[in-house]
């Protein structure tokens, strides 16, 4: 099973929760000979008002021993309402993880969002740290998801997605050269990216890979561009590639915004630098309108909902494109030449030809021309819905899971990940 120590499999190729909701991935690191993928979780119910830090870990990237609770509601005003989105960064051989505290009132609304720190030296137990600054003027309680990393000038760096009082969002950051007194830096966008701004950043991620530096993050908010199959989902994930100036604290922008995913449930990634020097990506599979999530099938079913995306690796080729892969250790797929009888598995398809894969009576798959199209019947509506990639469609892989459908280009520049359901 890919959760050896859960009695029975939700399923096969993608983490989940036991009950309750899962979201973010959070704190994704390697520390002390161990992989560990931390995660948003309500174990009380299917919905957000509650959120403590989940915890996946393994050896080999294969197989995941599902461990205690890292981090729960615990400080009045500062995160009692929950622990938040946020990231792992190791700093003298100890594991520090930065969140996002939040306070509801006792009418169950968010008033109040506190950056955080905890520290640990064995990646189980967790010391609170407390809050690392006073909240930043100018802007909205919607202020969350912190991720750090060390400069090459040695100091530190913190970014945050944020909404400034005009409700437009940006991506600020924090600067430090003692990892313990953060300076305010403001925006590192300034006036770029302006139509991607929504009114809310969420998630942000500033990664290096293959010699060039990306910024991932998730606007709330833009207008679905249907003719151009552009932002179609309730909330997208997406990257530009440029350069972060260490001196000024900005990012100058050298691409459009892409989306990172073209499926229908993709959003909040985050990565991690595995020991050989790979930079791995997981995402959550489960961003939905209130409604449809709501009515997902697996609550009725057992009372969960949501999943982690497959692990991939990343890479950024000659053109500035995120080129995304499941992970080797995760692979290993079968040539695909029954159309008409998929079980769960992984299938890779070469074919010149136009074909039809039909999941469920509400799930579809077919190629026509250079475009691949999944179309599903909303469970909560009845109407049917498409999502597509186009590009090199002749050589693709499929990860097919019992409720999870990824598809990907075999030249990693497309991918598309969905739920299903029978």
């Amino acid at each position: 099973m890919l959760v050896t120590n859960d009695e029975v499999a939700f399923e096969a190729y993608h983490l989940y929760p036991t009950t309750g909701l899962l979201n973010d991935p959070n704190g994704l690191v390697f520390f002390k000979g161990k992989y560990h993928v931390f995660y948003q979780w309500n174990p009380k119910a299917c919905n957000h008002k509650y959120k403590e830090w989940g915890h996946f870990i393994s050896d080999d990237l294969k197989s995941w021993q599902r461990v205690e609770t890292a981090l729960k509601p615990s400080l009045d005003n500062l995160d009692s309402a929950g622990i938040y989105s946020g990231a792992a960064f190791v700093h003298d051989d100890r594991l520090y993880v930065f969140y996002t505290g939040n306070v509801r009132d006792s009418a169950g609304h968010s008033i109040k969002s506190s950056q955080m720190w905890a520290v640990s030296d064995d990646g189980l137990n967790f010391e609170k740290l407390g809050e690392l600054f006073p909240h930043p003027q100018g802007f909205t309680k919607d202020v969350r998801d912190p991720m750090v990393w060390q400069g090459k000038n040695g100091h530190y760096f913190l970014i945050l997605g944020a909404q400034h009082d005009n409700q437009v969002g940006d991506i600020i950051a924090y600067e430090s050269t003692d990892f313990k007194n953060w300076l305010f830096r403001g925006s590192i966008l300034g006036d770029q990216l302006q139509d991607v701004r929504g009114y809310m950043l969420e998630c942000p991620g500033y990664i290096e890979v293959d010699g060039k530096q990306v910024l991932m993050f998730s606007p709330q908010g833009l207008e679905p561009d249907t003719k151009n199959h552009r932002y179609e989902n309730i909330h997208n994930t997406g990257y530009v590639v440029g350069h972060f100036d260490e001196a000024t604290v900005k990012f100058h922008v050298d691409t459009d915004f892409k989306e990172v995913d073209q499926g229908f449930e993709f959003y909040a990634p985050q990565t991690m630098v595995a020991p050989d020097g790979r930079r791995i990506m997981w995402g959550w599979a489960g961003m939905m309108t209130p409604d449809r999530e709501a009515a997902v099938p697996t609550i009725a079913d057992k009372s969960w909902v949501h999943v982690l995306s497959v692990p991939r690796e990343l890479h950024v080729n000659s053109q500035n494109e995120l080129v995304q892969r499941p992970i080797a250790e995760v692979l290993s797929p079968t040539l695909l030449t029954d159309f008409d009888q998929l079980q769960v598995g992984q299938y890779r398809i070469v074919s010149a030809e136009d074909w039809t894969i039909k999941l469920s009576q509400n799930a579809e798959l077919k190629r026509v021309g250079n475009t691949v199209v999944f179309s599903r019947r909303q469970w909560e509506t009845e109407g049917i819905e498409t999502r597509q990639i186009t590009g090199n469609v002749s050589q693709l892989l499929l990860i097919l899971d019992i409720d999870v459908l990824e598809v990907y280009t075999e030249d990693g520049l497309a991918a598309m990940t969905s739920r299903w359901f029978k």
